[in-house]
Formats: structure tokens, sequence, C-alpha cells
């Protein structure tokens, strides 16, 4: 009897889920160490309704999502710092009829800072005097308490159309 025993319990050990380290995958320039893994959908979900919020003009609803102290580094060297300065550049984005469409987005999270990020696309379109703009913006969005804190753009810019 007792052999069973033994037996039913080895068994059972060699069933029990096995844990595993999450998949990682690249490196930072801050150290050969750092790693990163796909992040939760909850962060895509909360950058596309502050983009969403973008879109509605929504001046409060942006802002609430964001850290006081938010630094916005745009494709032209442009800092901005704090939310106070990205209220006025937003007053100018408004005015340009600005709407965005994201096109694709990937949380990811490293590993060693602990640090949750999004890469996102963003198509953004303008209607100045009746003439259509598209400017397409890469964005790292890095998030901090829940709210974004940080954000470094990089664009491309799409030929008018004739």
């Amino acid at each position: 009897m007792k052999k069973y025993l033994l037996l039913v319990a080895i068994l059972f050990a060699s069933c029990a889920e096995q844990k595993q380290e999450p998949k990682t995958a690249g490196y930072s320039i801050r150290g050969e160490e750092e790693s990163y893994m796909i992040g939760s959908d909850e962060t895509t979900d909360f950058i596309r309704k502050w983009a969403d919020a973008h879109n509605e003009r929504d001046m409060e609803s942006i802002l609430s999502m964001e850290k006081a102290d938010i630094k916005i580094e745009l494709p032209d060297g442009t800092v901005i710092n704090g939310q106070d300065e990205h209220s006025k550049v937003l007053e100018s984005f408004f005015a340009n009829n600005v709407t965005w469409k994201p096109y694709w987005m990937l949380p990811y999270n490293s590993v060693v800072a602990k640090e949750k990020w999004v890469i996102a696309g963003f198509a953004l379109t303008s209607n100045v005097d009746g003439e259509e703009n598209v400017v397409l913006h890469m964005g790292d969005i890095q998030l901090e308490d829940g709210l974004v804190s940080r954000i470094i753009v990089y664009e491309n810019q799409r030929p008018k159309k004739k």
C-alpha cells in the first residue's frame, strides 16, 4: 500500500504545473541585462481612450490621464515639459482639426526597471483651409502610476495627395 501511495504522490508531483520564467526579448542601451516582455491589453485600452479624448477635444480628460510633469519629446527636438505646456500645444493641435487614428499598438514592460510602455502608430490627419495632410507618428509612451508620463515621438511625413 505504501508503494502505491508513493507512486500516486510521484505522479501527482510530476503533473503539477511547472512555473516558467516569462519569455523576454531585446535589450536597452541602459544595460545589456534589460529585456522586455509583452504587456497588458489594459494598457493599450488606456492609450486608445487617451487618443479618443484628443479626437473629442476633451482637454479635461486628456490632462486627467497624464502626469502633471509629463515630458513629450517631438521629432524636431522640441520638448514639452508639463501639462501647462502640453495644453498650449493641444490648443494649436485642436485649431488645425487634427484627428488621431491608431493603426497599431503593442504594450511592453521592461523586466529590470519595471516600466510600462506602449509603442504605437498613429495617422494624424489635419485639414487646414480644405487641404488634407497626413503625418504618421510612432510613439513610445510610458505609463507611471497608471498615467501617461513620457512620450517619444517619431515622424514619417506622407506625400500630399494630388
